[in-house]
């Protein structure tokens, strides 16, 4: 007889089970109220050495400082540094890809519909990105820094504090072994760590090594999706190492 996999099974959900993910997520939360800071500290240390290694700018370019979000005060990375701006050739280059890549999505079959969406995708990115900086330039120069290194810092600081209510939600809720679950959202917790700042960086010298034209479209395909494809790839993990029950 074939196993139903887990996440079609029905489970009989007990006092004690919620007992214990209200447990984890507490305990979790209380590491972060001590390490989310500490995180920061790291981030910003790493990416003040990184900056000047890069080509990026001077270390005093990267610094952590404190904003207000609700009632709390909570420290962030905030970072300067340089990106030039297209010349006429880069311009007319950038447009001329894009409708290259249009006009092939065009031409294939409709067998390959994912190449056809992902060629689709970026052509209509970099699109974006070429009338952005030609009918907005002064915000394309001043935005950039907040765009590809600042808001990754910013959502990675988010994360860290959501994915433990996620894993609560998502994955505290089977019945597996609860040393199981602490792996799963320790091993999510410090991939955001180590990530975060090797995506703010490696965003930051891309961009600096080509032109504001690429701002857009390295900011909606490599900021969030990178993350949410890691998260899911450890999420899918753990559940398959876990045991499950035969009930």
């Amino acid at each position: 007889m074939t196993r139903q996999h887990r996440g079609l099974r029905s489970y009989i959900w007990t006092w004690q089970h919620a007992i214990q993910l209200v447990l984890l997520l507490a305990v979790f939360w209380l590491v972060l109220w001590w390490g989310a800071p500490l995180a920061v500290q790291l981030w910003s240390q790493v990416l003040a050495w990184a900056w000047p290694h890069l080509g990026l700018g001077d270390a005093s370019d990267v610094q952590a400082s404190v904003v207000s979000f609700l009632w709390l005060s909570v420290e962030v990375v905030r970072t300067r540094f340089y990106v030039p701006p297209p010349s006429l050739l880069q311009w007319w280059l950038g447009a001329g890809i894009s409708a290259a890549l249009m006009a092939i999505s065009l031409l294939l079959s409709r067998e390959r519909l994912p190449l056809i969406y992902g060629l689709r995708i970026v052509a209509v990115l970099a699109i974006v990105g070429l009338l952005s900086y030609e009918f907005f330039p002064a915000l394309a120069v001043s935005d950039v820094n907040r765009l590809l290194a600042d808001n990754i810092l910013d959502m990675g600081l988010a994360m860290l504090w959501l994915l433990p209510a996620v894993h609560a939600l998502v994955l505290y809720i089977f019945p597996m072994p609860v040393l199981y679950k602490i792996g799963a959202t320790l091993a999510g917790l410090l991939f955001l760590v180590v990530s975060i700042p090797l995506q703010a960086a490696s965003l930051a010298w891309l961009a600096q090594q080509c032109s504001l034209l690429v701002a857009v479209p390295l900011y909606m395909l490599f900021s969030f999706l990178p993350q949410i494809v890691g998260q899911l790839g450890i999420y899918g993990l753990f559940m398959s190492l876990a045991p499950s029950p035969d009930y």
